[in-house]
Formats: structure tokens, C-alpha cells, sequence
């Protein structure tokens, strides 16, 4: 995080408009949901039991996880292949030597990929690669960052918006025209693609099968129609089931605001080459007092209902931004940078997230260890 940044993200007034037009919304739209569906409530409750079981024991279960793929694979006789990253670096050069250059590469929204840096590396490959999510293709051809988990251009108004797509051609009147425009624009690149590259919403330990949960159908066509698919697993979206893997979706659709979801993909060996790339990148050695966090399901909640979120978005943080972004962060890198003491402390973020992660106390901690290593 840099000065410079936040003085930046507090000058940007769409920021913090985008921000709360989706904090109105997704409020209303989960108690909405919470209410008809009570049963997502005990869905959650069973989620967090099986994440916190495990992370106790990655070894046993990356070890689980990988022989299902592979058990899946042999039943399908088909060309799939399984691998283990320790961090960004192992998981970008697999990716890498997967890939190679030259192809052209559609890539589902992913906030795992985003965590490996890995579309400037496969550009530098000299690898055409792009994104097919509608917000993730506003945000790279502005060459900005996601602001949002679920909702990557939400700090763009239909009229910023617009004027970013005319870089490749795409114009309209309304918001449909645009949409349609951007369709058009990405079923050349589908149809085209050699490879396409997800990321991973729960991975069964069970059957080797990956849960994808959309609502644009992008996803879809990007991890079934190129001859190669890259799916980037981080350990912590490992569950025990295909019965957990369907409840942890739900439950992340139903807090994103987004339920019934309009898509849950489910993706297992057949006749394409899929390669499985297990990423722990500091997550199996995470510190006692932060592992609560590797229950979360990445719903987005923490960051829409966060004050300071509101006025400065993902421009607080790295990679993963607001108060989920503070501890995986630490998770990841080991850093304690000083944007901990950023954080009011309020607990809203720990009263809306369906984990019931204490981040308050995680974060708390974070700061006695700052001035700790300062002394």
C-alpha cells in the first residue's frame, strides 16, 4: 500500500459511489435471501467445520485431494495432470511451461491468479491473454486493479465504462448495446482460444471435481471449449465432499447477493487436457491466531459492509483488499504493513460474514505484532 494510493482513492469520488450502490443492494439482497432460504444459515455453519478441519491437516488433504484428481483422470483415460505450487513463483512457471507463448488465452475471473501475477507474466510470455469476465475486461483494458472480489469494475460509471471498451471497438448506446458488444468481442476470442484458465470456488477431496459458481456463463465456455484448461486450486478452497463443495457455492451466492446462482459448473476430467495447479503460497504454515481466516469463501461481504473499505476499496490493501485482504495477506507474504491500523475496528465486517471469521481480534493481533517487531 502507498501513500499516494489512498490520497488517489480518496479523491476518486466513483469509488466510493460505486461502493455503496452495491452495499444497498447486496444488503437488501441477502436479507432477502437469508429469509426465504433460512437453510443457507446451516449450510454455512457446516462449511466452516470442514474448512477449519481442513486446515489442521493440509498434508493429509492435498495428498486426498490430488490422488481424487487423479483416480478421475484414469477413469477418463484422459490427459490430466496435477501439480503442487509452495508459492506464486512454482505456480507461474507450471502455468508457464503448461502454456508456453504464443496462444491465445481466456481466463475466468480469478482473484487467485490475481494473487500470482499471473496475466503479466503469461503476456511477458508473449501469450495474448484476456479476461471474460465483463468487470475483469473493464478493469484490465483501463489497466487497473479489481476493486472488488465479486464486483471488479464497480468503481466505473456506465459512462467510464464506455469510453474504456471504445479501446477495442465496442461502443452503444445503453447498458445492453455494450454488453452485447462485449459478447460479440469475446466469442471471437473463445473460439479461438488454446487455453483457458479458472480459478476455483471448492475443490471436492472426494471426486477431484471442481465448482465454479457464475452469473455471466463466461466461465463456462472458458474452462470447457480450449483444448487446454488450467484450473489454480489454493489449498484453502479444498473441501472433504461434493455435498460441502455444493453448499460452500450456495453459500457464497447467497452472501454476493446472487441467489439462486445462474450458474454452478462443475468440472472433472473427460476429453479435454486439464491441469489442476494446487497453490499453498503460505497457507498450510499460516499462524495459529489468523487460520480461522482460510474458512472464508471469498462472498465479498467483509469489504461491502466495511467504512473504510467504502472510501478507499481495494486501494487498501494488495491483492485482497478490506479486512478479508488484511489477514490473507499477512497469510500470504508474512508482512504487517501499516495499513492494519487503518481499520476502525467496528466488527461490522465479523457480524455480515457467513463464516463468522473474527478479523477484529485477527487484526488486533497484527498490530501487537507490528510494534512488537518495530521495538
Amino acid at each position: 500500500m502507498r501513500e499516494k494510493d489512498l490520497y488517489k482513492a480518496l479523491n476518486n469520488e466513483s469509488i466510493r459511489a460505486g461502493i455503496l450502490r452495491k452495499w444497498q443492494n447486496i444488503s437488501r439482497a441477502v436479507e432477502s435471501v437469508i429469509k426465504t432460504y433460512p437453510f443457507v444459515l446451516d449450510y454455512a455453519k457446516e462449511v466452516k467445520i470442514a474448512k477449519m478441519e481442513v486446515s489442521s491437516n493440509y498434508e493429509y488433504w492435498i495428498d486426498k485431494a490430488m490422488r481424487a484428481f487423479e483416480n478421475a483422470a484414469n477413469r477418463s483415460k484422459s490427459k490430466c495432470y496435477v501439480h503442487y505450487a509452495k508459492n506464486e513463483k512454482d505456480a507461474r512457471k507450471i502455468i508457464g511451461e503448461v502454456v508456453r507463448s504464443g496462444k491465445v488465452i481466456v481466463k475466468a475471473k480469478s482473484m487467485v491468479s490475481e494473487e500470482i501475477g499471473l496475466k503479466k507474466f503469461l503476456h511477458e510470455l508473449g501469450n495474448e491473454v484476456w479476461e471474460t469476465d465483463l468487470g475483469d475486461f473493464i478493469v484490465q483494458l483501463a489497466n487497473d486493479r479489481p476493486m472488488h472480489l465479486i464486483a471488479p469494475a464497480i468503481h466505473y460509471s456506465k459512462k467510464q465504462a464506455a469510453r474504456i471498451l471504445e479501446k477495442v471497438g465496442i461502443r452503444g448506446e445503453s447498458v445492453e448495446d455494450l454488453a452485447e458488444g462485449v459478447r460479440g468481442f469475446m466469442r471471437e476470442k473463445f473460439l479461438v482460444a488454446n487455453v483457458g484458465i479458472s480459478g476455483c470456488n471448492a475443490f471436492s477431496a472426494e471426486t477431484g471435481r471442481i465448482f465454479l459458481v457464475e452469473n455471466e456463463g463466461n466461465i463456462r465456455i472458458s474452462t470447457t471449449l480450449p483444448e487446454k484448461y488450467v484450473a489454480i486450486v489454493s489449498i484453502d478452497k479444498m473441501l472433504p465432499s461434493d455435498e460441502l463443495c455444493l453448499k460452500s457455492v450456495l453459500v457464497q451466492s447467497a452472501f454476493a447477493g446472487t441467489f439462486p446462482p445462474s450458474y454452478i459448473n462443475i468440472n472433472e476430467p473427460g476429453s479435454q487436457e486439464i491441469h489442476v495447479v494446487f497453490l499453498d503460497n503460505g497457507r498450510k504454515d499460516a499462524p495459529e491466531f489468523a487460520r480461522e481466516q482460510l474458512a472464508c469463501i471469498r462472498c465479498g461481504r467483509c469489504q461491502t459492509e466495511c467504512p473504510v473499505f467504502q472510501m478507499l476499496g481495494n486501494y487498501w490493501g494488495s491483492i485482497y483488499g478490506g479486512p478479508m485482504g488484511l489477514v490473507l495477506s499477512y497469510i500470504i507474504t508474512r508482512n504487517i504493513g501499516i495499513e492494519v491500523f487503518l481499520c476502525c475496528l467496528c466488527g461490522k465486517c465479523r457480524e455480515v460474514c457467513p463464516m463468522e471469521i473474527d478479523m477484529p481480534s485477527i487484526i488486533r493481533e497484527l498490530r501487537k505484532r507490528w510494534f512488537a517487531e518495530k521495538r
